[in-house]
């Protein structure tokens, strides 16, 4: 049975954070000697618009989604400005909260690490974020919700994923894709994307 991976796409996503994980994982469905993996887009709307004026898909509602359909969830970073802020829905904080309670794997980039840490499952532990924004001390907002925020490009605390931002998207992919398959598939996909 191939693994799920659920990515909420809210409005205002950074295209590069949700990109890499697409590319990479549908790379799982093209190499035959790997183990597939599924990844399922959801929203609160059927077309979502990047910032960056992007515009993509929905394949389920989140309303229609089995959180324990999932083995990961993904969430991507984004600008308040261009509608980011559902991201704090509260739909959004219970699938976050059941997929990881479920034993998955959740893979918070950016300022998506805000919300993961809104739902309680960061706190006591290591967890980083964007930090070069001139309107929030983000990483001040994950010290409030119990986090122990770093001031490092990514860290992996148990099943959770954060990073600082954009430029480590395509490590992130990778990372969540070695934990999901194991290192042999992950380092295949690379082989195959001319990454080694």
């Amino acid at each position: 049975m191939n693994k799920k991976v659920l990515l909420f796409a809210p409005q205002g996503f950074e295209d590069i954070e949700l990109a890499a994980f697409t590319d990479i994982l549908g790379w799982t469905r093209v190499l035959k000697e790997v183990k597939p993996v599924d990844l399922v887009i959801t929203a609160f709307k059927k077309n979502i618009c990047s910032k960056h004026n992007l515009t993509i898909k929905a394949h389920q509602l989140i309303k229609e989604i089995n959180p324990l359909d999932y083995q990961a969830l993904i969430i991507p970073g984004g600008f308040n400005d261009a509608g980011y802020v559902e991201v704090y829905n509260q739909k959004v904080l219970d699938l976050i909260k059941k997929i990881y309670e479920n034993r998955g794997i959740i893979a918070a980039m950016c300022v998506g690490s805000l919300a993961v840490a809104g739902t309680g499952i960061l706190k006591g532990k290591r967890a980083t974020t964007y930090s070069a924004s001139k309107r929030h001390d983000n990483l001040k907002i994950l010290q409030d919700c119990g986090a122990r925020p770093v001031k490092e490009r990514i860290v992996v605390t148990g099943r959770i994923i954060t990073n600082r931002g954009p430029d480590t998207a395509i490590e992130v992919a990778f990372k969540l894709l070695e934990m999901l398959n194991g290192k042999k598939d992950m380092k295949k996909i690379k082989k195959a994307m001319m990454f080694e």
